[in-house]
């Protein structure tokens, strides 16, 4: 079977966080958003309890391309 990540996104005051994890190997990418529109990209490697640690800190499922259009505006 394929890697297919999953994609998560939680919307804070003055910021966004959103999360690209890759469920075989709980590797990812996390991308927070500021007001001024930066985007900060960091590579992560997550455990094994990252769905669950997502769930409880209220992030919720969103789109890949969602997820993608702001990777693209990244400078990295």
């Amino acid at each position: 079977m394929k890697n297919i990540p999953q994609y998560f996104k939680r919307v804070f005051e003055d910021y966004q966080v959103l999360v690209k994890v890759y469920p075989d190997d709980f590797s990812g990418t996390e991308l927070i958003i500021h007001p001024d529109g930066k985007i900060e990209k960091t590579q992560m490697q997550f455990d094994e309890e990252i769905f669950e640690d997502l769930k409880v800190d209220e992030f919720i499922n969103c789109s890949p391309l969602e997820f993608n259009l702001h990777l693209a505006k990244s400078n990295d």
